[in-house]
């Protein structure tokens, strides 16, 4: 299996505030780098592009829809791993 995971900056801008996991609130707003690790069927949105969230982020908080981020640039780095 190949996986490719586009690297991206871009900023936390959440388009449900009501459903933050608790202390995401202060990632709003913040650049970042986040990584493209697959896709997943979203109940109100169909299909999305998941996007894996920085380390620094509070345990728990691994993915967000990458409809809550602001691409700021699309980075060259590419990380592809065959297995």
């Amino acid at each position: 299996m190949v996986q490719h995971l586009d690297r991206v900056r871009a900023i936390f801008r959440p388009t449900s505030t009501d459903k933050l996991a608790p202390g995401l609130e202060r990632f709003i707003g913040r650049e970042d780098f986040f990584r493209h690790v697959g896709e997943a069927d979203m109940p109100s949105a169909g299909p999305q592009a998941m996007m894996q969230c920085p380390p620094n982020w509070p345990n728990g908080v691994t993915w967000v829809p990458i409809r809550d981020l602001e691409i700021l640039e699309i980075l060259d780095d590419q990380d592809i791993r065959a297995g």
